[in-house]
């Protein structure tokens, strides 16, 4: 049987991207080797962060704003607001605030005795400087994940999990990819494999680098109920050696508790803090938060160079669309990638700009 399209990886954006297309009246081939909503890659962990003032770049606000209206519909956005701290100087605050300013995007600026006033639970240290948004919050990757493969089969897409994609190649109608089960033929093809893009992708030698990270939960000291959604935020914290730990209020889900990680650190490999290791590191900020480690789940980054994901046509066929390298930060832009991924494949354009995210760009 031939396809319209074949969707390689069902995580974050390749669930998104077989909605989008099977909706839009594509005949959709769907496949992973793992179960709906597995935890083998990055898209789980139960919370992810959502928010527009974003240091990663102004560039992504217009993804951004359409990520949110595609978040309330599929009705999965949680609003907890969110603090982005450290030095005045430092990427996350400054990056975050000349978003803000550039998009003219709602925000306060707040110093670490302002900071301590709104969420008492927090004490940045002197000199910490946070900005605020109060439309930042989580959505859960997992209950993403099965809402957009439920939108995909509604819509018609044949979606097949636990078959492993071994290869694909082109054909003069198309393209060809061969599974751990069967050969199948499409007019085009998406792939969105996750650390899996290091092998699939192997023939453009994409600069890819695959990192484990560690998240934890906390039981907090006093009980959730200073931790919880409507009373503390999500939040990013910068600190003077360039580490970066984040983390979440107390939200309903299976582990409980209060979640955080290490992000970025240059310090030491971000998995190897251990909950003990990152309870010390965030005791300046929370204190006494991680004396008491709930559950801690292993993940997995896939890292750029720049940290800007690769999203785009593959340079060797048309046919081809990649969206690859997320760089631990791009799960909140899945449900909008979908929808470009499959303007890219039926209309052969899209109106977002993507050339900082071409797989063609040049190296930083």
């Amino acid at each position: 049987m031939s396809y319209d399209v074949i969707v390689v990886g069902l995580g974050g954006v390749g669930s998104a991207a077989a909605a989008a297309l099977a909706r839009r009246g594509q005949l959709v081939l769907g496949l992973d080797q793992y179960p709906p909503a597995h935890d083998q890659g990055a898209s789980h962990g139960e919370t992810r962060i959502v928010r527009k003032t974003y240091f990663e770049g102004a560039s992504y606000v217009p993804l951004l704003v359409r990520s949110y209206a595609l978040w309330q519909e599929l009705g999965l956005l949680t609003r907890t607001g969110g603090l982005f701290l450290g030095a005045e100087d430092s990427r996350v605050l400054a990056g975050s605030l000349a978003t803000a300013v550039a998009h003219d995007l709602a925000h306060e600026v707040l110093d670490a005795a302002d900071v301590t006033r709104r969420f008492p639970a927090m004490t940045p240290p002197a000199g910490t400087v946070a900005l605020y948004e109060a439309d930042a919050g989580v959505v859960s990757p997992e209950a993403a994940v099965r809402a957009q493969l439920d939108r995909a089969a509604v819509a018609g897409a044949d979606l097949r999990h636990g078959e492993q994609v071994l290869g694909w190649s082109t054909t003069s109608a198309g393209v060809r990819v061969e599974t751990s089960a069967a050969t199948y033929e499409a007019g085009a093809l998406v792939l969105a494999p996750g650390r899996w893009a290091t092998s699939l992708l192997a023939d453009l030698d994409l600069p890819l680098r695959v990192e484990p990270r560690v998240m934890h939960w906390f039981d907090p000291p006093g009980g959730a109920a200073a931790f919880a959604p409507d009373r503390f935020p999500v939040w990013i914290w910068e600190r003077s050696d360039g580490t970066a730990p984040y983390g979440v209020p107390a939200v309903a889900g299976p582990s409980g508790g209060v979640k955080a990680a290490v992000h970025h650190s240059p310090v030491r490999p971000p998995a190897d803090w251990s909950a003990a290791d990152l309870g010390d590191l965030l005791a300046p900020l929370l204190p006494g938060l991680g004396s008491s480690v709930v559950r801690s789940v292993d993940c997995t980054y896939t890292l750029t160079p720049s940290e800007d994901p690769f999203v785009g046509r593959h340079p060797g066929c048309d046919r081809v669309l990649v969206a690859c390298g997320f760089s631990g930060h791009g799960f909140k832009l899945t449900p909008v990638l979908g929808e470009v991924l499959a303007d890219l494949v039926v209309d052969g354009s899209t109106r977002y700009d993507l050339d900082f995210l071409s797989p063609t760009r040049p190296a930083p």
